[in-house]
């Protein structure tokens, strides 16, 4: 029997052997079936039987022997087993196991046959090698073209996710030599070598940027992240500076990670290498840092407090300004902590503006009242606005707090002093009418009495009283507005304050005992001089002495003290009268303050006593303070001066009157006056004193007159029409006939700067209307005497 007939008849012997050694390879061919493990054997050995059968030369033999057989360029049965093989798990190592334990299982078979029973014929056993030999040529082929086609397409696959990834991947092998590198990697570092071991990455520029103490110094070439990994260290994040190749002087920010790959056996195969560019994030960053740095250098300049919110209104920033206002831990008002600093009356308030801005964008500004680190609540303006990006989103706030609170007492001090200022003007016109009420009615009176000389003096009376309560009215107000701004003129000297106080006690005993009060005092026999003005040192104390009478109720006590301690001179004024509210005691020495003003107050006033009572008693250097418990209980006015540094046994002697023991004449006097009316009455009054009196209405005609009449006094209004009083009185005194004349300017006009102007122009007097009778009748008799008010 032949070689090729033995195999058809025991085939499945055959079969059954292959496939039991098939059933020992691990792990493939256990989890075969018996179908996957013998088909495509059974067809290998219908082909080997076929080629046996077939007749072949000797070159057909050797090419089959050498692989080349008849199917080693198309896809044979071999091939296809190999396919299936390898799409199993096999491995090619099995795969030429298998192939042996058929050629096994086939010769062993035969062997154990009857040698009567066989044709022995050498050339069918060497054909059949050949046969398994070319079948095994031919798989092996194929499982290697595919192995090989795979490889590559992985390769290709693998190299097209390492170019998308946008890190810089490079792999090395065992030695260093680089095996791979992705597009980032070469992005990184330029057209780079390729080392071929850790010994060529000299070339390869780099510098330390951890920020640790070797930040600057370059990188040798052991130190590189992936050499390090080939000695087993694994770099996990070394932060460099490189300087890519061809582009010389450029810079990079690169983050490195390497790590060691291994075999099977876990030795070191080579590396891997991950590199993130960080070049525009770290130049980003320090961009930011450097903008951060002087933002907050700015806000720490500024007087204002600076903060900062997320979108979403989440405070998280504060400058200097703040935590040394508030005198709070740093952090502790993020968020919404900040809420908790407001007066609680405007928590809510300040809430409610917050989220409406938060909702709609819109700017936040909003006054509350801000806890101060003293404990004291300031008012503050708060503001803010949105920062938007290009679409129009909100990205920040940025606000300020602003301390306002000097600016708002102001505000309110200001809106207080013009109510004060509107009661004051509306009681200057009730002031000012009253008296001209029987003026009027007197003038209307004196038409009709005839020659009833009793009822002319009691009418001559009743205007002479209301035309000095007006003239006190307009004295008040010229005084404060001299003393306000400055231009009171004080002559200090040595004075008596004993002295000064009884002269204030008599010119306030009438109204004292009119309204029935009681008046005692205690004053000290200690010596009480101090430097200053007599006269407005009596107006001091007149003032409160006056407001203790007008203001307490008939019958009430006033109690005046006078002591001496150390060095200051102390005078109390106190009485049992109406007393101050608390709402107004602050502001008792204020201009225009008063108390409440009702329609049927009999007092009057304008409320200017104390203001002018403060002021004058600063100019002494001294100082006034009020003490009320309230309405109805009372007041106390303390007045303290500084002790004179040298004292004088009395005090100056009073000043005597001006028309004292003077024997009175005739003189001929010319009155220049564009108010008709005025300079007619006191033309009237002055001749019936005796003089002569002749009476002009502008400065033209005067000089006319002046030139052809003896005149001794001329009396001249300033604000004449033409030429006014100060160029009439210089023409006059430049004319030899009325040179030494008497001047004497009366005019509405009566600041300091009116009487300089006066005396410079050849004036020996300035008297303010409406003018003083007396005074005036005893400067025509003297014309030694100067009078300045």
């Amino acid at each position: 029997m032949r070689l090729s007939d033995f195999i058809t008849r025991h085939k499945e012997p055959v079969l059954q052997a292959w496939e039991d050694f098939a059933r020992t390879i691990v792990p493939a061919g256990t989890t075969m079936d018996a179908a996957a493990l013998r088909d495509h054997a059974s067809l290998m050995l219908d082909v080997i039987v076929a080629d046996l059968e077939a007749p072949q030369s000797g070159e057909q033999q050797t090419r089959k022997s050498q692989g080349m057989g008849p199917h080693a360029r198309g896809e044979s049965y071999a091939e296809i087993h190999a396919a299936d093989r390898l799409g199993s798990g096999y491995t090619i190592g099995q795969l030429i196991a298998e192939y042996r334990a058929l050629r096994a299982s086939v010769l062993k078979l035969w062997a154990t046959q009857p040698r009567e029973s066989l044709e022995t014929d050498s050339e069918d056993v060497g054909r059949f090698n050949e046969a398994i030999d070319q079948a095994l040529a031919e798989s092996v082929a194929r499982y290697a073209a595919i192995i090989s086609d795979t490889a590559e397409t992985e390769r290709r696959r693998l190299q097209a996710v390492l170019d998308a990834v946008p890190v810089g991947i490079c792999l090395v092998g065992q030695d260093g030599r680089v095996l791979l590198a992705n597009a980032e990697n070469r992005r990184i570092w330029g057209d780079h070598p390729v080392a071929n071991s850790v010994d060529e990455y000299g070339p390869w520029k780099g510098w330390w940027a951890d920020g640790l103490q070797r930040t600057g110094q370059p990188l040798q070439p052991s130190e590189w992240a992936i050499a390090r990994a080939l000695t087993g260290v694994e770099a996990t994040g070394n932060m460099v500076e490189i300087e890519p190749f061809g582009l010389s002087g450029v810079r990079r920010t690169v983050l490195q990670r390497s790590k060691a790959t291994r075999d099977g056996n876990g030795d070191i195969s080579g590396a891997v290498l991950a590199q993130i560019d960080l070049t525009e994030q770290v130049s980003t960053e320090a961009a930011l840092r450097e903008s951060e740095a002087k933002f907050r250098t700015i806000a720490n300049a500024m007087p204002q407090m600076v903060w900062s919110t997320r979108p979403d209104g989440f405070h998280d920033y504060y400058n200097d300004q703040w935590y040394q206002f508030t005198g709070v831990e740093r952090h502790s008002t993020d968020g919404d902590g900040w809420n908790a600093l407001f007066h609680p009356d405007d928590q809510a308030r300040a809430w409610a503006a917050w989220r409406h801005s938060l909702a709609t964008g819109n700017p936040y500004e909003i006054q509350y009242r801000l806890r101060h680190h003293t404990g004291e609540y300031r008012w503050t303006l708060g503001r803010a606005l949105a920062v938007v990006d290009q679409g129009g989103r909100i990205t920040r706030w940025m606000g300020t707090c602003t301390d306002i609170h000097d600016q708002k007492l102001a505000e309110d001090g200001l809106k207080k002093q013009s109510e004060r200022k509107d009661e004051f003007l509306a009681m200057l016109a009730h002031e000012l009418r009253n008296p001209l009420a029987p003026i009027s009615t007197s003038a209307h009176l004196l038409k009709l009495s005839g020659g009833d000389q009793a009822r002319v003096g009691q009418l001559s009376e009743v205007i002479s009283r209301q035309v000095d309560h007006m003239t006190n009215l307009v004295d008040d107000l010229l005084d404060v507005s001299r003393v306000t701004r400055g231009l009171v003129d004080l002559t200090m000297e040595p004075v008596d304050m004993k002295v000064v106080l009884n002269h204030a006690i008599e010119q306030v005993r009438p109204l004292i005992e009119s309204r029935r009060h009681e008046l005692q005092l205690r004053i000290a026999s200690a010596a009480a001089h101090a430097q200053g003005d007599r006269t407005r040192l009596v107006q001091v104390l007149a003032n409160l002495l006056n407001n203790a009478a007008k203001y307490t109720p008939q019958g009430g006590l006033i109690s005046v003290a006078l002591r001496v301690e150390d060095d200051t001179i102390e005078v109390e004024v106190s009485d049992t009268g109406s007393g101050i509210a608390p709402t107004l005691l602050p502001y008792v020495f204020d201009l225009f303050s008063q108390g409440e003003r009702s329609p049927d107050r009999a007092q009057g006033g304008l409320g200017l006593g104390l203001s002018l009572v403060k002021q004058l008693t600063a100019l002494h250097g001294g100082e006034i303070t009020a003490i009320s418990e309230g309405a109805g209980r009372g007041s106390k006015f303390k007045l303290t001066l500084p002790l004179a540094t040298f004292q004088q046994a009395q005090a100056t002697p009073e000043e005597q009157s001006v028309a004292e023991g003077k024997e009175v004449r005739a003189r001929n006097v010319m009155i220049v006056d564009d108010n008709a009316d005025a300079g007619q009455a006191l033309a009237a009054l002055l001749e019936f004193e005796g003089h002569v009196v002749s009476v002009f209405g502008d400065a033209k005609n005067a000089l006319s007159a002046a030139s052809t009449q003896q005149t001794d006094v001329f009396i001249l209004d300033i604000g004449l029409p033409g030429m006014d009083g100060y160029e009439l009185a210089r023409r006059l005194r430049a004319k030899p006939t009325t040179a030494s004349a008497l001047m004497i300017a009366l005019t509405g006009y009566g600041q300091a700067h009116d009487r300089v102007l006066s005396s410079a122009a050849g004036f020996d007097h300035h008297l303010v209307k409406p003018v003083d009778i007396g005074l005036l009748l005893a400067l025509l008799t003297r014309r030694d005497i100067r009078v300045g008010r």
